[in-house]
């Protein structure tokens, strides 16, 4: 997924950045609803300037991931999380 942000009177950059992700986020969740497994990676050869020429990225495009989609072989396996209470406070 490429993301191409520009100066524009009615979106800001930031925005338009955020988009990219926003993009690449519902892929990957209108994958996995459709049964598919799909998995967003930025590696370092999203940064790398001899694999963004070779993309025929211009100079102010960047790679905002890979989005990985395939058939899955067996259920995903959950990595080990925190408890909710050692990392969410509460507000009142």
């Amino acid at each position: 997924m490429v993301s191409r942000a520009a100066p524009h009177v009615k979106i800001p950059e930031w925005e338009q950045v955020l988009s990219s992700g926003a993009a690449a986020m519902n892929l990957v969740i209108a994958a996995n609803a459709l049964g598919f497994g799909a998995a967003w990676l930025t590696e370092w050869y999203a940064y790398d300037r001899g694999v963004l020429d070779a993309f025929g990225l211009l100079p102010h495009e960047r790679i905002a991931g890979f989005v990985h989609i395939g058939r899955p072989t067996h259920a995903p396996q959950d990595r080990p999380r925190p408890a909710l209470a050692d990392i969410v406070t509460r507000f009142a």
